[in-house]
């Protein structure tokens, strides 16, 4: 019941981002993907040619490193959410405890004092909100899609060299994003990828998440 109504109040309101397509109705990845094509199509049919870029980024436990203090400052900011529905989120997400099961021993509980809930049908919506603002951040340099914690940003131009200078300083503005946000982006699950018309002289190898994270090329 609170999952139908918070999406009918977010749609209604278009408070989210136009880029993320997790678990909203009418969306998917599939949009994404064909979105992306042709977007890169379209470059390469200009004139002079546009080569892109492309990175996909992975956020390292994104659900269990939400930090719920300013998930709740989001809602109630971005998501325009306050009153006894902010009040009951806050309880949601608060006094959670594990325990693990081997054999027929159960361990000690364990608090949880961050993350949203694994498996709770709530936990990707408070997700999404939790990354409100990303897109108005990477689209001043960069074109995003979001699906969830999945992260692509691309880039189109007749010059590497000034795309390759907009996906770093876009991907600068991510990794400060991210640490205010108290998530990882795991350098070693992200990969770029070239589209290219011709490979003379366009190989890249530099592009970074930040001074010792370098991305890696398939």
């Amino acid at each position: 019941m609170i999952l139908a109504r918070l999406k009918y109040f977010l749609d209604l309101n278009d408070l989210l981002d136009g880029a993320q397509y997790g678990f909203r109705r009418g969306h998917g990845t599939t949009d994404q993907v064909l979105y992306m094509c042709q977007k890169i199509r379209d470059a390469q049919n200009n004139k002079p040619t546009n080569h892109s870029i492309a990175v996909f980024l992975d956020l390292s436990k994104a659900f269990d490193r939400v930090w719920k203090h300013k998930l709740i400052i989001k809602l109630h900011e971005y998501g325009r959410i306050n009153g006894r529905a902010l009040a009951w989120i806050h309880d949601f997400l608060g006094r959670r405890a594990i325990r693990v099961k081997y054999n027929n021993t159960l361990s000690d509980s364990y608090k949880i004092s961050q993350g949203v809930p694994q498996g709770s049908v709530l936990s990707p919506i408070l997700f999404a909100i939790y990354l409100t603002g990303i897109e108005e951040l990477l689209t001043r340099r960069c074109e995003v899609g979001i699906f969830a914690d999945d992260i692509v940003l691309w880039k189109s131009g007749a010059q590497v060299e000034e795309i390759e200078s907009d996906v770093n300083l876009a991907l600068g503005d991510l990794r400060e994003f991210a640490d205010h946000h108290k998530l990882i982006l795991n350098a070693n699950k992200s990969y770029v990828s070239f589209f290219l018309q011709q490979t003379k002289n366009c190989i890249i190898t530099n592009l970074e998440l930040g001074s010792m994270d370098k991305i890696s090329v398939p």
